[in-house]
């Protein structure tokens, strides 16, 4: 990932979108909704090799790897959430942008339930 290419793809884009924004809104949104992506899957594309990491040294702990799955789906839940929520407010959307917070929240909440059940077992299994 190179930060000055992506930090150099948002200023250009946030000066575009402006200039659109003036004369056709949609297409201000539109770029901005594009550069977003880019720069969401220029990040996602860096996240390949950290992944692999975080998979060994949950590995070489002992840690299940189920743990690790679920908190790297609520990772992508929290990330295209928080890009869907900008993209709304942006378009002067704050009360739809709030309603896809909340989904994403829950979205996370619901995908921890395993965690829970397994950190429930766990305790049943102390008290017992």
């Amino acid at each position: 990932m190179d930060i000055a290419a992506i930090v150099g793809i948002g200023i250009v884009a946030a000066a575009v979108s402006s200039l659109l924004k003036r004369f056709h809104v949609e297409l201000g949104l539109f770029v901005s909704v594009a550069a977003s992506l880019l720069i969401l899957l220029a990040v996602l594309g860096s996240l390949a090799p950290l992944t692999g990491l975080i998979n060994e040294l949950a590995g070489e702990a002992g840690t299940d790897s189920a743990c690790i799955t679920i908190l790297m789906k609520a990772l992508a839940v929290s990330l295209i959430t928080q890009l869907a929520a900008d993209s709304c407010r942006d378009s002067g959307e704050g009360a739809i942008a709030s309603k896809i917070e909340l989904a994403g929240r829950t979205a996370v909440l619901l995908l921890a339930v395993p965690l829970f059940e397994s950190i429930l077992g766990i305790v049943k299994e102390l008290i017992t």
